[in-house]
């Protein structure tokens, strides 16, 4: 799906293409996380990934030391992890070289390691699409209840949320970088928040609701609160330092006049010479497809998530509102 929006500041043309939209099915979702090289300073977020992926695939591990991590895989994992009919071992991980030449049992996982590409590509595929209920809230809902807790005069209802994360890529003839945030939609209100997978990280998930809460129905479809997302893409572009842009659409007019005097100087001694002015027109079509400044934002894991919400109905006159209460966020929903 192509997409192009003009940013007003100073007349400077930006592309913003959007990627294709993922449709949520039933698989479990793990973060991206690619740190480019080991240190000290990445040890948490490896430790972090590592767990989270154990947790997420029913994987038994628990930790001799700081760093140290011995893993108990079943048959199916071992499986996926090294082949199919690979039967269940167990095997012992270190976090960074000191540790790894410190325990010669102990097989190296660090980024470019063996263990860490072939963790990170099941951990890839898993993200892409995912369908999750939350089951526990610190403070407020317990995952072993066994009917639904007090709320006062509200009741309890699982809404549906399309959570996605956004890769930005800011391109130029000069340069590429990155930036990584992520949207979520709630597919009954219409609602939109940024960061909220934050929000989450205290909280558990599982396949299969609690028992004792009933689900909305959803009223948008994933088309739309892709485009609300979309949106709001936009929106933060626009709000951003065009710096960048600048720089690039300078450079760009530079460019097209140096190819338009090398053509003009070619035509000046011909009276007419169609198939010239079609190089011209060719070569300065490929330069500002290959040099205008563009944003391409592409949906790379997303999830559907069924947030646990407070739902109250308050009468004011002859109306009746609907109010929601977020009890992860802490914030009113309306």
């Amino acid at each position: 799906m192509g997409l192009s929006a003009i940013a007003k500041r100073r007349s400077i043309h930006i592309q913003f293409v959007v990627g294709p939209s993922i449709t949520p099915r039933q698989v479990q979702t793990q973060p991206d996380i690619s740190p480019a090289l080991p240190s000290v300073s990445v040890l948490p977020r490896l430790r972090a990934f590592l767990e989270q992926f154990c947790q997420h695939l029913g994987i038994k591990f628990h930790w001799t030391q700081a760093g140290i991590a011995v893993l108990h895989l079943s048959d199916e994992i071992a499986s996926r992890l090294d082949g199919l009919r690979t039967s269940g071992y167990t095997c012992k991980l270190a976090l960074s070289q000191e540790l790894a030449l410190a325990h010669e049992d102990a097989e190296l996982f660090v980024p470019g390691s063996y263990r860490w590409d072939r963790f990170l590509e099941i951990a890839r595929h898993e993200a892409k699409v995912c369908r999750q209920y939350v089951v526990e809230i610190p403070g407020f809902l317990e995952a072993n209840l066994t009917e639904e807790p007090e709320t006062e005069i509200g009741q309890l209802i699982y809404e549906p949320h399309l959570l996605s994360h956004w890769r930005l890529s800011y391109r130029t003839q000069q340069m590429t970088r990155h930036k990584v945030i992520d949207l979520t939609v709630n597919l009954v209100t219409g609602n939109l928040e940024s960061g909220y997978y934050r929000n989450l990280s205290g909280c558990r998930l599982d396949h299969n609701p609690l028992p004792f809460l009933n689900q909305a129905k959803r009223r948008l479809g994933f088309k739309t609160a892709y485009k609300i997302m979309s949106d709001q893409i936009r929106c933060l572009l626009a709000q951003e330092d065009p710096t960048w842009a600048m720089t690039a659409t300078r450079q760009l007019e530079h460019e097209i006049q140096a190819l338009a005097s090398y053509y003009e100087d070619r035509l000046a001694g011909e009276t007419t010479n169609e198939l010239l002015l079609f190089e011209q027109d060719k070569r300065i079509l490929e330069l500002k497809c290959r040099s205008q400044p563009r944003v391409l934002a592409s949906p790379f894991a997303t999830a559907l998530i069924y947030i646990p919400m407070i739902s109250y109905l308050v009468v004011i006159g002859k109306k009746t509102l609907c109010l929601r209460y977020d009890p992860i966020s802490g914030q009113a929903v309306y």
